[in-house]
């Protein structure tokens, strides 16, 4: 086994990238995996977005909401996306202990 004296990390994806990706997801959703996206209700009386997804991982509760915020914006436009009342991004396990699936 070699011994190293530097470490080599993999940077995660950026969160234009996750953007990117989840707006492909709302366009052509996949039949299964990830990210799930959940639209709750409809406008005028207010929309919510759930996305249960892995990626996540390291990234604030904020962060993961103004991306799906923006991915979302981009794909209904910003009349709908105002409509929006809560955007939420989870784990699987936040997603699970919250009843959430």
């Amino acid at each position: 086994m070699p011994v190293r004296t530097t470490l080599t990390r993999t940077p995660g994806p950026t969160e234009e990238d996750l953007k990117n990706e989840l707006l492909n997801e709302l366009r052509t959703p996949k039949p299964a995996g990830e990210p799930d996206v959940i639209i709750q209700g409809v406008a005028p009386a207010g929309v919510h977005l759930f996305v249960i997804w892995s990626k996540w991982t390291g990234l604030e509760q904020v962060v993961r909401s103004r991306i799906i915020l923006d991915a979302y914006e981009e794909w209904k436009g910003e009349e709908e996306a105002l409509r929006v009342t809560v955007s939420m991004g989870l784990l699987p396990e936040e997603a699970k202990s919250m009843g959430i699936s």
